[in-house]
């Protein structure tokens, strides 16, 4: 766009230049308007697509021609009044007049690249009022140039000359803007009094009035106009016709669902959800998710959310903004598909005063020409977008608790969770949720993306979203060194390959390297944005911090899920550290075990990560390979796998070899979107059925309305074969049941999912005779191949066990032979479980590299507790 504009709208009517051709706007529906050139042809196209083609502009209209004065039907002096405003209300939106010159450059204090709406209007008002203009204020200004792009020229033409005139015509605009903020504005939900009006005007006017600048109006005056504005506010309520138009009004409002929620260290509490809801459509612009207490804070970074469409907000501030300048094919691509609505409020509405955080955000509002008003829950409209909210938040509990229970003994929801559930739901399920309380009835549209798209396409214009570069100002600031694996912030590390020209530009003098500015959404914590040297805003995803062979991330319902990756990728860049991957007794060759070059932080890393080659989980893992390849050739019943046994036999472990090894055998890498394996961890009291909702929301597929066991299995066969899933981990499945869900009828449906499903399940659970991995492995009939992972006997197989161990320990003081003379040590500790004897060497060796000893003795081996520490006294006795 030239570095020149970022329209606040665009209309039905308006000039563009687009792709080099002059076109003008001819029908706007959603986000979707309609383009036709000079020769009548039509072009369609997404308004964010539209903004970001190289070489858009919007044309400024052309004043004083005739069909204005046709449309009008106003005298010549009205007309040409409103033609003389709309030269400077278009200096105020775009920078330059309407009789600009072709390559004018806007004048001091009317850059749109430099300077906010609202002191543009402070600027034109000053001027107005310099050259003679009376009455004359920022506020004068912006309310013309809200009709003017509400209305066209026809907002800005003087109408009095055929009606009568209207309360307060004849008064100051100063005392009208009071009045009219203090009838608007009622307090306990009561409208004051004429007189009080007079008084209060009176007293906010008491400089001009005693300076001999203004004139106390008169009783009957405000009257007047005390009782137009009440009629005129009032008109709702009689059953008309809403005025409202999108963004019109945006209400914020607090819900407490009951939802326990907790802090990741142990604390417990209720949840509260701010929403902010457009009155006219019932869209939720955002929701953002706070800690149970009264109000929660409010800031620039809230409005920030509400400006830009939730299906671009991940990624706004990295896009390009319009006066950078890019080549033909350098427009950031909007693909089809469904949209996000587009909504921008021209006012905000709260219900107090005592908002944490108000101050800031309505300067915020004030510079984007954004209203804060206060209101009362018992206004007739406040009450309707009350209702909207219960719904809204009833149907998200409904949501949150059907597709992921927490069972009664389980700590609740992190915020973080909730909080992308909540994103998730209120751009795939709200929009086309029935909404009863907005629609009136002669409204056939009852889903709030209906009466979206109605009300624009009635409108005939459409707002366009903040510009990236504005919303990135909005968002929570800092600066940070970005060091080599990246940027650290509130606990978390983010890192991307974008940011290796800020690693490699660090000043090698400088103390701590050079501070970059970060920006961050404080509501998604998943990513943030790094200033580049050319201005412009890197993203950087956050990094699992996790360091395990799967990089397990929490997710919805307690669930731990992994897309599983081999570690087979290309070379990291130069400077670049590699990604972790845990580090097997194979990989341990005898130079890397004799390095004496490696550092004992690299050491430690290697001896915490160890993993036992028990030749119970060298055979489990072979069973899982068959199983997958079996079912992938088979053409009847497909089959899985069900490791159980006692705790500590290596089932996880078992679990996570599988999956590495699963990956290497794959012919190439997995490509983008594909997930060749899943591993998911489950909850106590977790039904098959809340398994497949886990699955089929980890795979991105939408569940609106209640759809079957029957019906899930086939949404998720389906993406699964997307996704070219071919193997599922299910651990802790001992878990599975719930209410309503017998053994019988538990066994049953794993069964139906064998068959349905085209992957391989591999579940590993507790083998207890009252758990249901013991009816399983006793019935023959099963899909399922039972196998069990015991704890070792004290044989050859343990000795050898044992050696294979001492061989891959990278100790440098540490003699041969040591853990084979200590074999029955470490078995009575042990009991011949691989998990204690896992975590006792483990403790060990990093024990040993700490106090510099470099090797294992009977006293360190012995002096170390191991979990469980119950069984060595047990077996003692």
């Amino acid at each position: 766009m030239e570095g020149r504009l970022w329209p606040d709208r665009l209309a039905v009517g308006d000039q563009v230049r687009w792709g080099g051709a002059a076109y003008t706007i001819t029908a706007v529906r959603g986000r979707q308007v309609t383009l036709t050139d000079e020769c009548g042809h039509e072009h369609e196209s997404d308004v964010l697509a539209l903004l970001f083609s190289p070489g858009f502009v919007v044309l400024p209209p052309v004043a004083g021609t005739d069909h204005r004065r046709a449309a009008h039907g106003s005298g010549d002096a009205s007309l040409e009044r409103a033609l003389w405003w709309e030269s400077h209300i278009l200096e105020v939106l775009t920078g330059l007049p309407s009789d600009a010159a072709p390559n004018a450059r806007p004048r001091p204090g009317y850059d749109p690249a430099c300077h906010s709406l609202a002191e543009r209007e402070k600027a034109k008002a000053e001027e107005l009022t310099e050259i003679g203009g009376t009455g004359v204020s920022a506020r004068t200004v912006r309310r013309k140039r809200q009709r003017y792009q509400a209305q066209g020229v026809a907002g800005l033409v003087d109408g009095r000359a055929g009606r009568r005139e209207a309360p307060g015509a004849r008064l100051d605009p100063r005392i009208v803007e009071a009045v009219r903020d203090i009838v608007l504005t009622p307090v306990a939900g009561r409208r004051p009094g004429s007189e009080r009006v007079r008084a209060e005007v009176a007293r906010r006017l008491a400089g001009p009035i005693g300076r001999g600048e203004l004139s106390a109006p008169s009783r009957s005056a405000i009257h007047r106009m005390c009782t137009e504005l009440t009629r005129q506010t009032s008109a709702p309520e009689a059953g008309s016709d809403r005025a409202s138009q999108v963004g019109e009004r945006v209400h914020l409002g607090t819900v407490h669902p009951p939802v326990p929620v907790h802090d990741g260290h142990g604390s417990h509490g209720g949840l509260g959800i701010l929403f902010a809801v457009d009155e006219a459509t019932r869209l939720i612009l955002t929701a953002v998710v706070f800690a149970a207490r009264p109000l929660p804070s409010v800031g620039p970074a809230l409005l920030a959310r509400m400006c830009v469409p939730q299906d671009q907000r991940h990624r706004w501030p990295s896009l390009d903004s319009p006066d950078r300048g890019r080549g033909a094919g350098d427009a950031p691509g909007f693909g089809p598909g469904e949209r996000a609505p587009l909504v921008r409020p021209s006012a905000l509405v709260l219900d107090s005063a005592a908002w944490p955080g108000l101050a800031v955000l309505r300067d915020c509002c004030g510079r984007l020409g954004i209203h804060v008003r206060q209101t009362s829950r018992t206004q007739p409209e406040r009450r309707d977008v009350e209702r909207s909210l219960a719904r809204a938040a009833s149907l998200f509990t409904d949501h949150l608790l059907t597709f992921a229970p927490r069972g009664p003994g389980t700590s609740g929801w992190s915020a973080e969770e909730v909080q992308e559930l909540l994103d998730d739901w209120v751009a795939r399920v709200w929009p086309y949720a029935d909404d009863p309380v907005a629609a009136s009835p002669p409204d056939v549209h009852r889903t709030p993306m209906g009466r979206y798209e109605s009300l624009v396409s009635d409108a005939q214009w459409t707002p366009t979203p903040l510009p990236p570069q504005e919303f990135a100002e909005r968002l929570d600031a800092a600066t940070r060194v970005v060091g080599p694996t990246g940027v650290h912030l509130a606990g978390r590390t983010y890192d991307a390959p974008a940011l290796d020209p800020l690693r490699s530009s660090r000043s090698a003098g400088a103390m701590g390297g050079q501070q970059v500015p970060v920006r961050w959404d404080p509501y998604d914590l998943r990513r943030v944005w790094l200033q580049g040297s050319e201005g412009r805003w890197l993203e950087a995803p956050v990094v699992p911090g996790v360091p395990s062979t799967l990089r397990e991330s929490l997710g919805h319902a307690g669930l731990q899920q992994a897309a599983v990756y081999a570690g087979r990728s290309a070379s990291p860049a130069p400077g670049r550290p590699a990604s972790p991957r845990a580090v097997t007794v194979e990989d341990a060759t005898p130079a890397e075990a004799g390095s004496a070059a490696r550092t004992d932080s690299a050491r430690i890393a290697y001896h915490a990560q160890l993993l036992l080659p028990a030749p119970a989980i060298a055979s489990a893992i072979r069973r899982i390979e068959e199983a997958v390849l079996l079912n992938h050739t088979s053409l009847g019943s497909r089959h899985g796998v069900l490791l159980h046994g006692p705790p500590g036999t290596g089932k996880t472990t078992a679990l996570r070899q599988a999956a590495v090894q699963h990956l290497r055998r794959a012919p190439q890498p997995p490509a983008a979107g594909q997930r060749p394996a899943i591993h998911v961890r489950l909850p106590p009291a977790t039904s098959p059925r809340q398994l497949l909702a886990e699955l089929a929301r980890s795979l991105g597929v939408p569940l609106r309305g209640g759809p079957t066991t029957s019906d899930l299995a086939h949404r998720v066969s389906l993406a699964l074969r997307e996704a070219r899933t071919s193997l599922i981990l299910v651990d802790e499945a001992h878990h599975l049941g719930g209410s309503g869900w017998t053994r019988t009828r538990t066994a049953d449906t794993l069964d139906f999912l064998c068959d349905r499903v085209p992957a391989t399940f591999v579940y590993a659970a507790l083998d207890a005779p009252d758990l249901l991995a013991s009816s399983l492995a006793s019935l023959p009939h099963r899909r399922l191949l039972p196998v069990a992972l015991a704890n070792l006997p004290e044989d050859e197989a343990w000795t050898q066990l044992l050696n294979d161990i001492e061989q891959a320990l990278q100790l440098n003081a540490h003699p041969p032979g040591t853990l084979s003379a200590l074999s029955h040590t470490l078995y009575r500790r042990t009991g011949g479980n691989v998990g204690r004897l896992a975590y006792l060497l483990r403790a060990a060796t990093v024990r040993a590299i700490q106090d510099g000893t470099e090797k294992l003795t009977g006293g360190l081996l012995s002096e170390l507790p191991v979990p469980g520490s119950g069984f060595e006294s047990h077996a003692q006795r």
